[in-house]
């Protein structure tokens, strides 16, 4: 009832149209929430690449069987496309964080079709630097995470994996430029190494581009013992055409 009343007084829009929506916590209108594109198998069984062909293959793709990947496998929700993109923005830049629910039931939803983070005791997301942090205001990784934690009942830390160096933005990078900046930029302490030791880790974030970040995140927290982790990111622009 209470809700019927604010969204009478201050009607609530949809982030992607902005024509009024009738629920106050419905951050999409119907027409808008059919723009937006779940990603559908197959995918690289490493990466989480979109891959050609029938659904039920299973395949490694190319960049996988060269590279040198310290994740066990990676997946993600929706394709970045347009509609995505503006959500996203909308979410990270504008801090409208009510989206949060929407991100988050869709990440549950997906995780439970293909059954990810099912054997996981231990949900990270990715760490800012203090000082892209003090500049951004809230850390998108850690607001999923932690709320992906919550819904799920598994244990959250965002305290554990710390940026020790602050990079230059990895969007504004090519591939392996991405790569020689994100290196050696994430630790842990030795104190903490044990929370992280044969356990089985989920790390969570918003978008995959080239995966160097999640890939190196991987690295220091296989270093530390961790035996499996597994990435979930809420977007990835690899849509075939």
């Amino acid at each position: 009832m209470i809700g019927k009343i604010i969204n009478l007084i201050y009607p609530a829009s949809c982030q992607l149209c902005e024509t009024k929506t009738r629920d106050w916590n419905q951050n999409l209108c119907n027409d808008c929430l059919k723009k937006i594109k779940k990603r559908l198998p197959p995918f690289c069984l490493k990466c989480g690449r979109q891959l050609p062909g029938e659904p039920e293959m299973q395949d490694i793709c190319i960049d996988c069987k060269k590279d040198n990947l310290y994740f066990d496998r990676v997946f993600s929700v929706f394709y970045y496309d347009e509609a995505f993109k503006k959500l996203v923005h909308n979410f990270k830049y504008k801090k409208i964080t009510g989206l949060t629910k929407e991100f988050v039931e869709w990440t549950l939803a997906f995780m439970k079709e293909y059954n990810i983070g099912k054997e996981s005791n231990l949900i990270m997301s990715i760490p800012m630097h203090p000082a892209r942090l003090f500049i951004r205001e809230l850390n998108p990784s850690h607001i999923l995470a932690k709320n992906i934690a919550k819904k799920t009942g598994i244990q959250y830390s965002g305290r554990l994996l710390k940026k020790i160096k602050n990079t230059k933005a990895q969007s504004k990078l090519k591939r392996q430029k991405r790569l020689e900046n994100i290196k050696n930029s994430f630790s842990i302490e030795k104190k903490a190494s044990s929370k992280v030791f044969h356990k089985r880790i989920l790390l969570v974030d918003d978008l995959f581009t080239t995966g160097s970040t999640v890939n190196e995140c991987a690295r220091i927290l296989k270093a530390q013992g961790a035996s499996y982790v597994e990435v979930i990111t809420l977007a990835r622009g690899d849509r075939l055409s």
